[in-house]
């Protein structure tokens, strides 16, 4: 039993601590990196975006079809609009 104990729990031991090192040794590394502030859109301000239009309708079912059960359960419903 204890050369069982040995043989997997080395390995996973080693994997574990050089898992641990590479994700704080890539936190440190990433800790300087600064990010673009993000501009919210306010509604006094002017739109210069193109429009959008989004429409749920092109999801696939929530859930497959199965015992008879048709694919008409979709996420959320259907948009439009004029621009």
């Amino acid at each position: 039993m204890e050369d069982l104990i040995v043989a997997i729990g080395m390995p996973v031991i080693i994997i574990t601590i050089i898992s641990v090192v590479l994700v704080i040794g890539a936190l440190v590394i990433t800790s300087g990196v600064k990010y673009p502030k993000v501009q919210y859109y306010k509604i006094d301000q002017k739109w210069e975006h193109g429009p959008l239009l989004l429409s749920a309708t092109e999801a696939n079912p929530v859930a497959p079809g199965y015992h008879g059960h048709g694919h008409d359960d979709l996420i959320g419903g259907s948009a439009s609009g004029k621009w």
